[in-house]
């Protein structure tokens, strides 16, 4: 029980903590574009905005806008462009994008030493394309509603991941149209640029890890 409650006195005090950094002064200062501004028809649904993710809690307070660096921006909009030429009434919705190095260290403490550690990058010896900028979560809405991908966002089971959606059609684990859905948007993504996620049908980054540590600053904040 103690264990408990201090791992909860952690998250929360983490979460009062993000929730006092000026998140548009701080994107700003460092160069990064909002992808609404440069694209109203993207739908923005920050998911760790609110309780509806994997933690359960809110970890970016009042954050409500998606934030990238302005090279991965310009590649987002495209991917928009490429599916609404398809078809009108399709969009992508953006379910997280640049995130706080606050808000990678309490995922990872919440899933370290679990057998869903694989998907959270680790904040401690550098973290992931997220912390930098180059990293987004998207899906595809119609008509508002957001097209069947065999599993939610944040669900953390061999089912999300992409290296094995063949299989999972065979055996009736994932549907036709959930296959055809996830091929859209993977086209959609790697068309301009993004580089697929194994483990993440909804997580696109660019570059190489290495790369982007190298190039970039890591949002410490």
């Amino acid at each position: 029980m103690m264990k408990i409650l201090t791992v909860l006195f952690f998250v929360v005090l983490g979460v009062m903590n993000v929730r006092a950094v000026d998140y548009d002064a701080e994107f700003c200062r460092l160069g990064y574009v909002e992808v609404c501004q440069l694209d109203s028809t993207i739908v923005v649904d920050m998911k760790y905005s609110g309780r509806d993710n994997f933690m359960g809690v809110n970890m970016y307070g009042d954050l409500r806008k998606a934030y990238l660096r302005p090279e991965i921006a310009s590649k987002l909009l495209m991917a928009q462009k490429l599916l609404r030429d398809k078809n009108a009434d399709y969009t992508l919705v953006v379910y997280d994008a640049a995130r706080p190095l606050s808000a990678q260290k309490m995922m990872y403490d919440k899933v370290q030493g679990t057998e869903f550690e694989q998907y959270v990058a680790n904040p401690y010896n550098g973290g992931g394309h997220h912390c930098y900028g180059c990293a987004v979560d998207v899906s595809i809405l119609y008509m508002g509603i957001p097209l069947d991908m065999g599993t939610p966002f944040d669900s953390f089971s061999k089912l999300s991941h992409t290296d094995n959606e063949k299989a999972n059609l065979e055996n009736g684990s994932l549907s036709i149209s959930a296959y055809k859905n996830r091929q859209l948007l993977r086209s959609i993504m790697t068309t301009v640029g993004f580089d697929v996620e194994p483990c993440e049908w909804w997580h696109f980054s660019c570059y190489k890890i290495e790369d982007v540590r190298e190039k970039y600053p890591r949002l410490d904040f």
